[in-house]
């Protein structure tokens, strides 16, 4: 009985811990995912009005896809920023930046969780502002290692050469996952301007993108590893590790 108790106990701290994480984080989806239950909610009052019950599976089908876009960004999109982080090791003498940095889940996953010395959050100023990320970084106590700014991500304010780290993870709507040639020529070029010859740049984006940025890398001379996680092609998604 007390062993049933405490796995009730510990279920019920992990399942509290992912509400605060998403909480705190947020998803990059939320226009997605509010329209999908607000649909499937008219719907359903519908079908319960006129009494039309074959169509309840459109319900569920929007239902599922809200639950879809909901772990896509919360979870298993930091899945891949876990396994990086996790497989990589840095001295307090190194520097990392985070492109696109949003609500700061990368850029608090490498200052808190590595020995890197300091790390530079830039985010898109076509995107959210910085007060989420600096509220987040200091609940994590890790803004003292952060230099935080607003900035067009095809123009890095920094020097060459500057940051033996990057990561770009893209989020609905911003400029890592524009199609266009011309921004993310530019992206990934500035990126191997402002990381080390021996440094690493980390990216998490749709197949379609992440296969753009690689044949941008490679023309730079830098090698291209992609990281495969379960499930990556239903939740259109992949990373690549470029050296």
């Amino acid at each position: 009985m007390v062993i049933l108790h405490k796995k009730g106990y510990i279920r019920m701290n992990k399942f509290t811990g992912w509400v605060k994480h998403w909480y705190r984080y947020k998803t990059d989806e939320p226009y997605i995912i509010a329209s999908a239950l607000i649909g499937a909610i008219c719907l359903y009052a519908s079908i319960m009005k006129d009494h039309k019950h074959h169509l309840l599976i459109y319900v569920l089908v929007l239902i599922l896809i809200a639950l879809w876009s909901l772990f896509r960004s919360v979870t298993f999109k930091k899945n891949y920023v876990r396994k990086f982080v996790k497989e990589h090791t840095f001295t307090n003498q190194q520097n990392g930046i985070d492109l696109g940095t949003g609500t700061g889940y990368g850029l608090i996953k490498l200052a808190r969780d590595t020995e890197i010395g300091k790390v530079c959050g830039v985010e898109d100023k076509y995107q959210y502002t910085v007060q989420r990320l600096e509220k987040n970084a200091t609940l994590e106590r890790v803004r003292s290692k952060m230099n935080i700014t607003t900035a067009d991500i095809q123009n890095i304010p920094y020097e060459d050469k500057e940051f033996d780290v990057a990561m770009g993870i893209s989020a609905n709507g911003n400029q890592l996952s524009t199609p266009k040639k011309a921004v993310y020529q530019q992206i990934a070029s500035e990126l191997d301007r402002v990381v080390k010859q021996d440094g690493i740049i980390f990216m998490v984006n749709t197949p379609r993108m992440t296969k753009k940025y690689a044949n941008e890398f490679a023309k730079h001379g830098r090698h291209v590893e992609y990281m495969h996680r379960r499930f990556e092609k239903l939740f259109n998604l992949r990373a690549i590790v470029v050296k």
